[in-house]
């Protein structure tokens, strides 16, 4: 059926329109009529393109017995252990509050995660030739293309305007009919497109534009062919992306991005001092019997050197970004230098220093997501912390005024606002060891792909590995598996694995013969 349908021009042109329009559609968040069909905030615009290719192209695939990455698999062990956990938790006693129970917050959570895994498996088995990743890729770029002068004029607005809430009418109501958005970014100074909130906004940048930006700019290949003196186009929408990302002013995107440049930073420390000691040794009269302690002297200062640079790019963001965000104002107050020493570490130390940088809410929230694993290790069954989070909130938590209206007055339940203690809270142990597996999975996957001879597959080796890093810290803020953003990169890493160890295999295959 796919084989036939595979030849007709109509059908592969169509399959590549809805292609492309799923990847540039993703900075679109929250659709509102998506949002008022599903009740849900995590409701992408991709995900009309996606429901479409679902039935036009992955049926017939699963229909012709296509081949699914080994990488997925790991990932239903997952959801077949959490459905296990949420089966056995409703023997916990079970809740009901605001109008929910154990099987609808469950049955919630597990459409979430549907959805995800409706993301993974497309982006997992339709680029499974070089010539589709080497399509996603271009794709990915022209959502850069498109979205970054779109946000530098968000830029602008923001500049002139100082809040989202005094820019034009027509703007407002060209954002308001693309998506929802938070009612707190009225009065925000940061730029967030066309996302729910500036947050979901950069994890945008980070989990799938910067990745496959800093794989093209660190190994000087390019997926197109044009190039301006030693400059090639990845390195302009970097430039450019990093301009857009730091009037988003991020906080633990930043660490995630932060993370992504350490890893590139150890590779190329690595590079230099072999290097350098290669220039030493090349110029000395006499031989060196040892050149350990050579490597280790220049491997020191390097780092030094490296480290400085970096400190002072950090400091000198958070000082310019101080002048429009008032939690990086908040940074620089001599206070808050003075409370850096939180030993001996207690619970009240870090929620109280969290206070002071603006991050008292969601310390308290991932407390409380750590202290409902600690009393159910086994996890409370997907999607069903939130019945626990008030028993098991500290108490500074009715401090905040957004916390005491989630006690007492919103209609609906908290979450973790953190993968990890979700996790932790909700699939216990078991299902955090087999979360973190899958990832280890996937890694390894990404590295096979940086030891192909394709270009394109050793961009997209390093993209994943950057993606993974970054993912790690990014999934500190967010706690959806509706999200689509890094199950787009989960799956073109699983893909770009299957297709880097079938060269391998077939590379392999002649030495045998022979």
């Amino acid at each position: 059926m796919l084989s036939s349908l595979s030849k007709n021009d109509l059908y592969r042109g169509l399959v590549r329109v809805l292609w492309f329009f799923l990847i540039i559609s993703l900075p679109i968040t929250s659709l509102p009529l998506i949002a008022r069909f599903t009740g849900s905030l995590v409701a992408p615009l991709s995900a009309i393109p996606l429901a479409v290719l679902l039935l036009v192209w992955l049926i017939p695939f699963l229909i012709e017995r296509g081949k699914f990455p080994i990488e997925i698999l790991p990932f239903l062990y997952f959801v077949l252990i959490a459905l296990v956990i949420t089966s056995l938790s409703f023997f916990l006693g079970g809740y009901y509050s605001r109008g929910r129970d154990f099987f609808d917050q469950s049955f919630r959570a597990f459409i979430t995660v549907g959805i995800g895994l409706a993301f993974y498996l497309l982006f997992s088995v339709y680029p499974q030739t070089e010539g589709r990743i080497r399509q996603t890729l271009l794709f990915i770029n022209i959502m850069g293309v498109i979205l970054i002068p779109l946000t530098m004029f968000e830029v602008l607005l923001l500049r002139k305007y100082t809040v989202v809430q005094n820019f034009p009418g027509w703007v407002l109501s060209i954002r308001n009919a693309l998506a929802v958005q938070s009612p707190n970014t009225d009065f925000t100074t940061r730029v967030f497109g066309f996302a729910y909130e500036p947050s979901w906004f950069v994890r945008l940048f980070d989990l799938i534009l910067f990745p496959v930006w800093l794989a093209a700019v660190f190994q000087r290949k390019s997926l197109l062919k044009w190039r301006l003196w030693v400059f090639q186009i990845e390195d302009l929408l970097m430039v450019l992306g990093l301009v857009v990302f730091a009037f988003s002013s991020p906080r633990i995107g930043l660490l995630a991005f932060l993370a992504s440049l350490a890893f590139l930073t150890i590779q190329l420390l690595s590079r230099l001092v072999q290097r350098c000691t290669t220039w030493y040794i090349t110029r000395r009269k006499r031989p060196l019997k040892n050149t350990l302690w050579v490597k280790i002297l220049i491997g020191v200062i390097l780092t030094v050197i490296l480290l400085g640079l970096v400190a002072g790019a950090l400091v000198g963001y958070i000082t310019i970004a101080s002048s429009w965000d008032n939690r990086f104002q908040l940074m620089l107050r001599e206070p808050i230098r003075e409370q850096l020493d939180i030993f001996p570490l207690s619970t009240e130390r870090i929620i109280y220093f969290a206070r002071d940088l603006a991050f008292f809410e969601r310390v308290i929230f991932w407390i409380s997501g750590l202290d409902i694993f600690n009393d159910y290790p086994f996890g409370v069954g997907l999607g069903n912390a939130g019945f626990y989070f008030l028993d098991h909130m500290h108490g500074a938590g009715f401090e905040s005024y957004e916390l005491r209206y989630l006690a007492y007055r919103a209609n609906y339940l908290a979450n973790t606002k953190n993968m990890w203690t979700r996790l932790l809270a909700e699939t216990g142990f078991i299902g955090f060891a087999a979360f973190l597996v899958w990832l280890y999975i996937q890694w390894r996957s990404a590295g096979v792909m940086r030891k192909s001879k394709s270009e394109v597959l050793q961009i997209l080796g390093l993209a994943g590995q950057l993606f993974l890093l970054a993912y790690l810290f990014e999934s500190f803020s967010m706690d959806s598996f509706a999200m689509p953003y890094q199950w787009v990169m989960m799956g073109l890493i699983a893909a770009g694995g299957l297709l880097a160890r079938k060269e391998q295999k077939a590379k392999d295959r002649p030495a045998q013969l022979a």
